[in-house]
């Protein structure tokens, strides 16, 4: 059994909107996206960008002496593209070893949530099909950024995404948890501050096969990752959201995302493609928080939740905690 691009296509644009309906149900229909529709410049077919950005740019207010959010989301997007180029970036035409002028197809669904509470964990995910000439592979994942982690938490979401893999994954595609986490816990990874971006997840790139009647066994595991994603942040956006923070904890949230934007603009692959692709600036970019804010040569003191943070930022087997 095979599967064609066209019905490739049609899943991400169905996982996109998906994701989109849990997310304002999940906000109570207060926050509703921007959506844009563009068309690649470079060749033929486009994108549908889906963006929430939050109209209180401090992220909450003070009534008396509770702080309590205006919205859940304070920059977000989830983004589902279609581009059918003839001209590849030199990388990849050279990494495929095929003609730079060979035409390709990517399509995909790109994600990124950054809430306003440092409770709830910025989440990132994504799920792609490439094709050129006879050149095809799947590539996708998921990763999770809390601010302050609570154990069970990261646990829970580590067993979520292992009961994808028993049930869709298979270890002859190399899509078992065991080497999804490990190359997340790889990818994820800012070597100039020796630390993890979160907490992990998994990653996948290049999921091909020589037989064309694995793309379809390779492309249920994707497609089922990618619907993961309501059960894999429900609970923090639903369960988080309540809890009261502090100005201290909102500063340090805004201190940690610097590391963010670190990686998207220094090591992020897909950002990179994009860009030397000439693909849509804005949706590419749309991964980036509202605010950030970067301070010389801070540490949290030393027994406190900001620096308790820091143990997380390492691989370890969440599992079996």
């Amino acid at each position: 059994m095979t599967v064609d691009t066209l019905e490739i296509k049609k899943g991400f644009e169905y996982i996109q909107d998906e994701i989109c309906k849990f997310l304002i149900e999940t906000t109570g229909g207060k926050q509703v996206y921007l959506e844009d529709n563009w068309q690649y410049h470079k060749g033929s077919g486009g994108g549908r960008s889906r963006v929430w950005e939050g109209n209180n740019e401090e992220g909450f207010y003070e009534n008396g002496t509770d702080l309590k959010q205006f919205e859940k989301i304070e920059k977000g997007g989830v983004n589902f593209s279609y581009i059918v180029g003839s001209n590849l970036p030199s990388a990849a035409a050279t990494q495929f070893k095929i003609s730079p002028d060979t035409q390709y197809i990517a399509t995909g669904v790109s994600l990124v949530i950054h809430p306003y509470n440092p409770n709830v964990p910025t989440i990132h995910m994504n799920v792609r099909y490439f094709e050129a000439g006879s050149t095809w592979w799947f590539g996708g994942g998921v990763d999770l950024t809390p601010v302050y982690p609570r154990l069970e938490q990261v646990k829970q979401f580590h067993q979520t995404l292992k009961n994808v893999c028993d049930k869709y994954g298979d270890e002859k595609f190399k899509t078992s948890y065991a080497l999804g986490k490990a190359e997340c816990d790889t990818y994820f990874y800012l070597p100039h501050r020796g630390e993890t971006r979160g907490i992990g997840g998994l990653f996948y790139d290049h999921l091909k096969s020589d037989n064309p009647e694995d793309k379809a066994a390779i492309w249920k595991f994707i497609y089922q990752l990618g619907l993961s994603f309501i059960d894999l942040y429900k609970p923090f956006l639903v369960d988080n959201s309540d809890l009261t923070y502090t100005k201290i904890q909102r500063e340090y949230q805004l201190y940690r995302r610097s590391r963010y934007v670190e990686f998207n603009l220094l090591f992020d692959r897909g950002t990179k493609f994009g860009i030397m692709s000439e693909g849509r600036t804005e949706s590419i970019l749309m991964s980036l928080p509202a605010v950030a804010k970067w301070k010389y040569n801070y540490t949290p003191e030393p027994n406190t939740k900001e620096a308790e943070l820091l143990t997380f930022l390492k691989p370890r087997d969440w599992l079996n905690e």
